[in-house]
């Protein structure tokens, strides 16, 4: 038991014996928490799942809707991993339910996800909302959130990542992705190879689900021009964030009836941090993996941003020779970060950052989102 929420999240966050997803579903039941929760939104995919939840949260916020969000990893601390309508979880509360679970975490030996999953499902369930929108952690197939019972399926694309517990090819990937298909139900995808769409194509007739391809139009010049449903709104954000909004726009169109002439005020607000964020003088962004990596180069591209220096570094389970080597044509540090997962270089990232903007106009800070992170918390303070 806890006295305050920094010994409990502390415990948490120390906690990494991981079970197989049966073994989870089984205390799920077990334990009688309620996955049945109305209205669900389960997103899986290589990036984008983000954007994608705070895009559809603030769709629906607009219409009046009271919205709940489980996301991982945390930018600036753990609470903001379950919110309602963007407002974290409070400390006291986070504590309550940490000290209700804490005989069964013990019992169980639970892992910070799943211990987070059994958190979100108990506060969820206390609460009168409309909608639920569930990122994934890793996968989709056995992830730990794929105890719930959703209503609709989003997929964003499929990348090389966590192939280690996932697969080596993109169709074995996109298998574990297409996990979160439930029976009778719907799923809404961006993704355009061919040969995943026929996997999801086959998944989906498989279980009698309806599936959604939503193509999107190339865009090549900033600010980008998007058109739904007749009318044209303009984004002046990176540019992946084209492919994350037109998503949101047909999922919370087809949940909802879509009043079109809240878009352009969501897409004006919309802010997710650390993805292709602009903190001080520096740009923040989280491309922890080479398709990560390849969006980042397309933003830079459009957006002219020239003159730039990166200062990068990652945890030691990615792909960081080929994300350096797609990095090759831009003067690159390699910093180190208090993270024992990390790749540690001889330089830390604050001295990294500050010979970067004596060489360059443009810095940019890229890589896995735990640095980061630790980047804009030195940053925003520091400012």
């Amino acid at each position: 038991m806890f006295d305050n929420v920094v010994d409990a999240v502390t415990y948490i966050e120390a906690k990494r014996t991981k079970r197989t997803f049966l073994d989870f579903k089984r205390l799920i039941k077990k334990y009688n928490f309620k996955t049945n929760l109305k209205n669900v939104i389960h997103i899986a995919g290589t990036n984008g799942k983000g954007s994608t939840t705070v895009l559809m949260r603030d769709l629906l916020m607009k219409h009046g809707y009271k919205v709940g969000t489980f996301t991982s990893p945390y930018i600036i601390n753990h609470n903001e991993r379950i919110s309602v309508n963007g407002q974290s979880i409070s400390d006291q509360k986070l504590l309550q339910i940490i000290n209700d679970l804490y005989e069964m975490i013990e019992k169980e030996n639970l892992s910070m996800f799943e211990i987070d999953v059994c958190i979100m499902l108990t506060y969820f369930n206390e609460l009168d909302l409309d909608y639920h929108i569930i990122e994934c952690g890793i996968g989709g197939l056995t992830d730990k959130t794929n105890v719930i019972d959703s209503q609709v399926a989003v997929i964003t694309n499929i990348g090389y990542d966590h192939q280690f517990m996932l697969g080596n090819t993109l169709l074995e990937i996109a298998k574990h992705k297409a996990g979160i298909i439930k029976a009778h139900k719907v799923l809404f995808t961006t993704e355009n190879d061919q040969e995943i769409l026929t996997l999801f194509k086959n998944t989906c007739q498989s279980k009698n689900s309806d599936l959604y391809v939503i193509d999107v139009p190339v865009q090549e010049s900033y600010p980008y021009h998007i058109v739904f449903k007749n009318h044209e709104y303009i984004l002046k954000q990176a540019s992946y964030q084209v492919n994350n909004l037109m998503l949101a726009l047909y999922v919370i169109d087809y949940m909802i009836d879509l009043n079109v002439d809240v878009i352009q005020d969501v897409i004006d607000d919309f802010f997710w941090p650390c993805r292709f964020e602009k903190a001080g003088d520096i740009y923040l962004d989280g491309a922890h993996n080479i398709n990560g990596i390849q969006a980042l180069l397309k933003t830079l591209n459009e957006q002219q941003i020239d003159d730039v220096g990166i200062v990068f570094s990652a945890l030691n389970d990615k792909d960081v020779t080929e994300m350096l080597e797609l990095l090759n044509d831009y003067d690159i540090i390699l910093a180190s970060f208090d993270d024992d997962r990390s790749c540690q270089n001889n330089i830390n990232f604050q001295d990294a950052i500050t010979l970067m903007k004596e060489k360059h106009e443009n810095v940019v800070v890229t890589g896995s989102l735990h640095f980061v992170s630790a980047v804009r918390k030195y940053v925003l303070s520091a400012s």
